[in-house]
C-alpha cells in the first residue's frame, strides 16, 4: 500500500506533464480490469495466493518503471497491466488473509478486528507515501514517487516470498480447473441475489473512490486559483500540495477506520433488543466473525454511504469564483475519507458474511466487472463534461449503493431499529 500510494499522488501530474491525455490513459486501466476480473479470480484460486501476490509485486516494478518515461505506448502497456495488477491487489492479499487465518486455527472473532486493523495499517502507510512522495516529487520532479513505489515494491516481493506460506480456494487445488472455479462463481453470482447485490454495491462504492481519485488533483488545483496565497493546502507557488493532502486523506482514513469500531457499537445498540440473547436472531454466529449484528453492519454501511454521497456532491455546488472554494472542497475531500475508514471494514464483514471461502477470490473478482465499468465511464465522461457534473455523477452512485445496502435489511429489523429509536426518543425527553 505504500508504494501504490507513492504513485497515486502524482499520476495525474506526470501525464498532464507528459502531453498525453489523462482521462484515456487512466480509463484505460479500468477497461483491462473490466475484461480481465472474470479469469483473474479463478486463476488465483487454482495457481495459489502466494505465486499471485509475487506476481501481483513483479508486474507493479514494470508499471512503475514504465510510468517513468514519456513513451506512449510503455504507458499503455503500464496502463493496461495496471487493469490486471488492480484486481489483483483488491482480491489476493484479504482472500490469503482470510483463509490463512481460517486454516492455522486462530480465534474466529478476531478477523473482524484483523480487517479493522489492516485497513488502519494500509491508511498510516499511506500517510508516509504522501510526505514521502512530497520529498520525492520536490527533489526528482514528478518521477520521484514513481521510483519510490519501485523500491518498495521490491521490499514487499521479498517478505511476501519469504513469509508466507501458500494457500488455494481448494483443499484439492490440481483436481480443480479454472473453468470450474469461473463455473462455481457465476453460479453462486446468479442463484443468490445477495451476493449479486452485495457485488453491485461495493462495485459502486469502490468505483466512486477510483473515479474520486482520478477527480480530485484537478477539482483542487481548479479550485486554488482564487484562493488567497498561504491558505492550508497550497505550497508556496499557490499549487496544491498533493503529496501532503494525499497524506492528511489517509490520515483521515486511519482516524475513521478506529472510529469504526464505536460507530459498530452504537448502531448494534439501536437494533438490537434490551432482552437479546445468542439465541435472537438479531445476533448471529459468523463464520471467520464470531457473534455479530449483521443488520448494524448493513445500516452503518448505509448511514455511511448516504454521508458519502452529500459530501461528494459539494464540489459539484461551489461557485468557481469563490475564494472559500478551495477550503470547502478539501474539507468535503477529508470527511469523505474519514467515511472511507469507517465503512471499508464493515464491506470486509459482509463479504465475510454472505461469500464463501473456497470462492471468495473468484467472487471478487469478477463482480470487479462493476468497478472497472464505472470508472471507465465516469473518467472518459470528464473529457466532455465539467468536473463539477463528474462529482454529482459519482454522488448519485452512491446514493444507490446506500439504497441498495438497505435492500439488504428485512422488513422486522427495520421495525425493531424504528422501535428502538422512539425508545430513545422518549428517554431522552
Amino acid at each position: 500500500m505504500l508504494a501504490d500510494g507513492l504513485q497515486g499522488t502524482h499520476l495525474y501530474v506526470l501525464y498532464e506533464g507528459y502531453g498525453y491525455s489523462v482521462a484515456s490513459l487512466y480509463c484505460l486501466g479500468f477497461v483491462s480490469g473490466a475484461l480481465t476480473s472474470p479469469f483473474i479470480g479463478p486463476l488465483v484460486d487454482k495457481v495459489g495466493r502466494k505465486r499471485s501476490a509475487m506476481l501481483y509485486c513483479a508486474l507493479e516494478m514494470m508499471i512503475n518503471y514504465l510510468e517513468q518515461r514519456p513513451h506512449f505506448m510503455g504507458l499503455i502497456i503500464s496502463r493496461v497491466v495496471g487493469g490486471i495488477t488492480t484486481n489483483l491487489l483488491f482480491s489476493v492479499f484479504e482472500t490469503w488473509l482470510v483463509t490463512e487465518h481460517r486454516r492455522r486455527g486462530f480465534a474466529e472473532e478476531q478477523l473482524e478486528t484483523i480487517l479493522r486493523d489492516s485497513v488502519i495499517v494500509s491508511n498510516l502507510a499511506a500517510i508516509a507515501s504522501g510526505y514521502i512522495a512530497h520529498v520525492l516529487a520536490a527533489k526528482f520532479g514528478p518521477v520521484g514517487p514513481f521510483e519510490g513505489a519501485v523500491t518498495c515494491t521490491a521490499i514487499a516481493l521479498v517478505l511476501v516470498a519469504a513469509a508466507w506460506t501458500e494457500n488455494y480456494g481448494s483443499e484439492s487445488p490440481g483436481t480443480k480447473s479454472i473453468r470450474s472455479y469461473m463455473g462455481d462463481a457465476l453460479n453462486t453470482i446468479v442463484s443468490d441475489s445477495q451476493i449479486s447485490r452485495i457485488g453491485i454495491i461495493q462495485g459502486l462504492t469502490e468505483g466512486s473512490l477510483q473515479t474520486f481519485v482520478f477527480l480530485w488533483s484537478p477539482a483542487l488545483r481548479h479550485f486554488a486559483t482564487k484562493a488567497p496565497m498561504g491558505v492550508l493546502g497550497l505550497d508556496e507557488n499557490g499549487e496544491p500540495a498533493y503529496g501532503l493532502i494525499f497524506g492528511a486523506f489517509m490520515a483521515c482514513g486511519v482516524v475513521g477506520g478506529f472510529s469504526e469500531h464505536l460507530a459498530r457499537k452504537a448502531v448494534t445498540w439501536c437494533v438490537t433488543p434490551p432482552d437479546a440473547d445468542e439465541t435472537d436472531d438479531t445476533i448471529a454466529e459468523v463464520e471467520g466473525e464470531g457473534k455479530v449484528c449483521p443488520v448494524a453492519i448493513e445500516l452503518l454501511a448505509s448511514i455511511s454511504y448516504f454521508i458519502c454521497a452529500g459530501l461528494l456532491f459539494i464540489p459539484s455546488i461551489l461557485s468557481e469564483d469563490s475564494p472559500y472554494s478551495f477550503s470547502i472542497a478539501l474539507v468535503a475531500f477529508l470527511v469523505y475519507e474519514f467515511m472511507i475508514g469507517l465503512y471499508m471494514p464493515c464491506e470486509g464483514v459482509i463479504r465475510s458474511i454472505y461469500m464463501p471461502t473456497a470462492s471468495r477470490c473468484s467472487l471478487v473478482t469478477m463482480l470487479r466487472v462493476v468497478v472497472n465499468v464505472a470508472v471507465a465511464l465516469g473518467v472518459v465522461s470528464t473529457n466532455f463534461i465539467p468536473f463539477s457534473t463528474a462529482f454529482a455523477s459519482v454522488s448519485s452512485l452512491m446514493v444507490i449503493s446506500a439504497s441498495l445496502q438497505l435492500s439488504l435489511v428485512s422488513g422486522k429489523k427495520w421495525r425493531l431499529f424504528i422501535d428502538r429509536l422512539r425508545t430513545f426518543g422518549r428517554k431522552a425527553q
